[in-house]
Parts: C-alpha cells; structure tokens; sequence
C-alpha cells in the first residue's frame, strides 16, 4: 500500500460524518455543497427536510452529528418537537439545533429537548464547522449569551433535580447533595459552607461526579439534569 493511498484512508477515517436537515431540499442541498468545500473534515451522509425522514435516517447512518433546523417541511419549530426522537433514534448522534435567531425560549427548548448546541444561521459557515467539529468531539456549543439563558432558566426556581436513578446508585450520599446544589445555581464556596466541607473538597466531588454522568464541567451537568426531568415529564404523560 502506497503511502498516498494511506494517508487517503487516514482522512476519510478522520472526518465527521454529518446529517442535514432544512426546511427545503433546496436548503440542504446547499448546505452539503458546502461541506463538500472542506471534505477532509466532514463527510455528508444524508439529507433530510421531513420530520419522519430525520428519524430514520439517523437510524439508518447514525452520523455522528446531526444539524436539525428549528423550521422543517412540517412548519415552524418542527425540527425542536422531534429531538427526543431524534436522540433515541441513535443516542450517540451529536445534536445541533440550526435557528434563524438566539432566541431566549428557542434556546433553552433546544437543549431541554436534547440539543448538544446550537447555532445561529446568521453566523459565518466556518463557525457552523467549529461547532460540528467541536459536538463531534463531544463539547457542548454555545455562546455565552445561550448558555447563561439555560443556567438562568435551570436556576431562577431552585428545587431538588432528579438526578439518574442508576447513575445516583453509583454515588455516595456526600457526592448526592453536593450535586444536587450545584445544579442549583451555588458556587463551590457556597456548597463548600451549606455543607461544612473545604472547597478543595467539593471541587473532587464535582470532578466524580463529572466522570460518573459523563460530563465534563457544570454547564453539561445542568444540561444533563434538564434532559433528565424532560424524559421524567415525558414518562408521566405517556398513557400506561
């Protein structure tokens, strides 16, 4: 095998592999054209602009990230009332909600619903490809505007947060309430007081907990609570 041939297979084995969604084919066809710009990071495996067509082609390709439009065929916030679905169709598939604007209630929908990121479409297309790049990689994407708007929102009613059954099991009761008040909005310093601890102490809490939810700083451990209680709401209104 030549060494040309090899370093082919690197970079395709490289890329990302990207779902697209839009309110038209038009749109989508677009967007993957300009993808096709940069093949040695992304590889467009499906195009998609009706709600059934997104489930199933996750299902079928599983790609690593998802660019679901607020706005599909079906009409305006279609694409925001199926990321449940979407994320049970392939749990894996990296979730970023495309919107005309950073909306305050477009925003925090998203990622109650599932969204790993979101993205303004008034944005450059090289910033679209930094955050896929940076969901596939597993972080969260969001400006600090968006993000404050989901911890402002996760915080302005503070209460007990249903934390992952199996995942609590996992923890000590110490680990139990120092999560529990960090999802509440306080600090380190205010949990290292309300609990007679150091905060040295509850900064190693935080960090086994991050490990144990899979997460890897507290905005994805708010995140991850907010999917928590949709799922439990979710569960309630299913019929039995």
């Amino acid at each position: 095998m030549t060494a040309q041939v090899t370093d082919q297979i690197l970079r395709v084995g490289n890329r990302t592999s990207v779902l697209i969604s839009e309110a038209s084919m038009m749109y989508c066809d677009l967007l993957k054209r300009a993808f096709l710009a940069v093949p040695e990071r992304f590889q467009v495996v499906a195009c998609a602009s009706k709600t059934s067509e997104v489930i199933a082609l996750v299902q079928e390709h599983r790609p690593q990230v998802a660019i679901i439009s607020d706005n599909l065929e079906e009409g305006p916030l279609a694409g925001l009332k199926i990321l449940s679905e979407v994320r049970r169709a392939n749990p894996e598939t990296r979730i970023l909600v495309a919107m005309g604007s950073s909306d305050k209630e477009l925003v925090i929908e998203a990622f109650r619903f599932g969204a790993d990121g979101v993205f303004c479409r008034k944005s450059p297309f090289e910033l679209l490809c930094k955050s896929v790049d940076a969901l596939s990689q597993g972080q969260i994407w969001a400006n600090a505007t968006e993000l404050r708007y989901v911890l402002n929102e996760f915080t302005k009613a503070p209460k007990q947060r249903k934390v992952d059954p199996t995942v609590e099991n996992r923890m000590t009761k110490r680990e139990g309430d120092v999560v529990r008040l960090a999802v509440e909005g306080l600090s380190n310093r205010e949990i290292a007081r309300e609990l007679g601890l150091t905060e040295h102490t509850v900064k190693n809490y935080l960090f086994r907990v991050f490990d144990k939810l899979g997460v890897s700083n507290r905005v994805e451990l708010v995140l991850s609570c907010l999917r928590q209680e949709e799922v439990a709401r979710e569960e309630v209104t299913v019929p039995s």
